[in-house]
């Protein structure tokens, strides 16, 4: 592994794991700042299959969500204002992400799969586990980097409960 590629390795951790913090610490305007104007973030449904029975998601097909920037706003508007009632008080969570994997493509971006880990606290004895995976695509805005798309699969056949969280 060459010094660029151990260096870029270490900035997208460092990027994630600072997008956690901002996460848990409910600092979502900046974590809204994290994604480009045309970022696309969703949860494909991922489907139980057979053996050797493939199929990718496709983007605006069988999505839990499938949300662009302008949307995560109007969310967080929502949240914000009191009118989420499912975050009402608000969730206490904490994110662990690990097994950062990035594949830097020639076009400049950077393609990151991590898996994650989400516990969620909800008033009094309601808690969560949320397991699975993120795949990110990254590029990168001055000395930073910026969300292009996130699609997060979770590895639940069934739903513990509705999703009011974001990942």
């Amino acid at each position: 592994m060459t010094s660029t590629v151990r260096d870029t390795q270490r900035e997208v951790e460092q990027f994630l794991y600072r997008e956690a913090k901002l996460l848990d610490e409910f600092r979502y305007e900046e974590w809204l700042d994290l994604f480009t104007d045309d970022a696309k973030y969703w949860m494909p449904i991922t489907e139980s299959r057979e053996v050797g029975q493939e199929r990718s998601p496709v983007a605006g097909e069988w999505a839990l969500f499938e949300e662009d920037k302008r949307f995560l706003i109007k969310r967080h508007e929502r949240l914000s204002g009191g009118l989420a009632h499912a975050e009402q008080p608000r969730s206490r969570t904490r994110r662990m992400i690990s097994n950062v994997i990035v594949t830097e493509f020639d076009d400049g971006a950077v393609g990151v799969e991590s898996n994650l880990l989400v516990f969620q606290s909800r008033r009094g004895a309601s808690e969560q586990f949320f397991v699975g995976c993120r795949q990110d695509r990254l590029v990168r805005v001055g000395d930073g980097f910026r969300i292009t798309e996130r699609a997060i699969r979770l590895d639940h056949r069934v739903l513990p409960r509705a999703i009011s969280i974001y990942f």
